[in-house]
């Protein structure tokens, strides 16, 4: 059986045999290279696995909690600390700064990958406070072989491009 396609080229309909298929060729006609597809009937479906729909609400369920974390982690810095309360009862003390930039870092990530903007923006603001804290954060980020569970879904690249929109609008 033969396979018939246009080339992308000049559009001249192209024939050729079976045992061509997805390989490189010239067209007859203009001469320029062409990829020969594989006919339909040669394609195997790929087997892909049900969802988990249990581990993806529990998921969710988790970043909707990490969220919840951060914002009030957040509101309690705007506090002003009570003379007579010993200052480790302040989330500032409780955890490390690297800690919580590291969880600006994520929430703004998933914001952007999420497309929310506004949510992005609003935590760039609280980022760019102390950036060089931040650089350290997205650096190790983005080099890190096995990226935080939250950020797994969000290919190097983009991340890396997030990253980038965050130094530039300093």
């Amino acid at each position: 059986m033969a396979i018939e396609f246009h080339c992308n080229h000049c559009g001249k309909l192209v024939r050729t045999s079976e045992e061509h298929a997805g390989k490189q060729g010239k067209c007859p006609a203009c001469h320029q290279h062409v990829y020969i597809p594989t006919p339909p009937s040669k394609i195997e479906p790929l087997g892909l696995s049900p969802v988990d729909e249990s581990a993806e609400r529990e998921q969710a369920r988790l970043e909707e909690e990490s969220r919840r974390l951060a914002q009030r982690l957040a509101s309690e810095r705007e506090r002003q600390p009570d003379a007579d309360l010993p200052p480790a009862a302040f989330a500032d003390d409780l955890l490390p700064p690297r800690t919580d930039m590291e969880t600006l870092v994520i929430e703004y990530a998933l914001c952007m990958a999420e497309g929310d903007l506004a949510g992005a923006e609003e935590l760039a603001r609280e980022i760019r406070q102390n950036m060089a804290s931040a650089e350290e954060v997205m650096q190790r980020l983005t080099l890190d072989e096995i990226p935080p569970t939250q950020l797994a879904k969000i290919p190097a690249p983009v991340l890396v491009g997030f990253f980038k929109q965050l130094r530039e609008r300093r």
